[in-house]
């Protein structure tokens, strides 16, 4: 359950960002920093109870979706990607500090975009099932292709454009890869394709 509060913590702030009329730019930076460090708060209360002398997944929450396709809602940790989670959160937490202090232009805008890619990361870094890491991927890519594309600097166009394509390029090629090997093996789920 702690892995899927770790995903959505972020995602409802965004969201929260998004809907509220925030009286000043001030307050919406309050408030997305509020979020970035309950997320950090919450990495450091995860990784404190975590047993790194026990080998598997740990704070795991998994609820079947299709049972015919072997599609599920499976996240956790590892230890190595509790790291990649505690990384990302203090990033994050960095980057919405600074984007809080500097008074970027449509703050809330920006700030939000920043919880929604954290949330998508650490969906990424803890995805147990092959179909809900790519969901996550996908999801990730969105906020980048805004932040790139309206805060970026003089050639941010181009390097839009560029990352559109070659994501998109290889976000096909990588769901064609996962959807023959989930289907192939009966199953998306990563254990049990390591296992086959």
């Amino acid at each position: 359950m702690t892995t899927t509060v770790l995903i959505l913590l972020p995602l409802v702030g965004a969201v929260g960002l998004w809907l509220t009329p925030w009286a000043s730019p001030r307050a919406a930076g309050g408030f997305a920093l509020l979020v970035a460090l309950g997320e950090l708060t919450l990495w450091v209360g995860t990784a404190a109870n975590f047993d790194f002398g026990a080998a598997g997944l740990q704070h795991d929450t998994e609820t079947v979706w299709f049972s015919d396709l072997g599609v599920a809602y499976k996240v956790g940790l590892y230890d190595f990607s509790l790291w990649l989670v505690g990384l990302t959160a203090v990033v994050t937490a960095a980057a919405v500090a600074y984007g809080f202090w500097s008074g970027r232009p449509r703050s809330s805008v920006y700030l939000s975009l920043l919880l929604f890619l954290e949330g998508a990361t650490i969906g990424v870094f803890s995805a147990q099932d092959l179909l809900l890491f790519y969901v996550f991927w996908e999801a990730m890519l969105i906020p980048l292709y805004v932040l790139i594309g309206v805060w970026g600097g003089a050639g941010r166009l181009g390097a839009t454009f560029k990352f559109v394509a070659y994501t998109m390029a290889g976000s096909l090629l990588m769901l064609v890869a996962i959807i023959a090997a989930g289907l192939g093996a009966g199953t998306f789920d990563m254990a049990q394709l390591r296992e086959s």
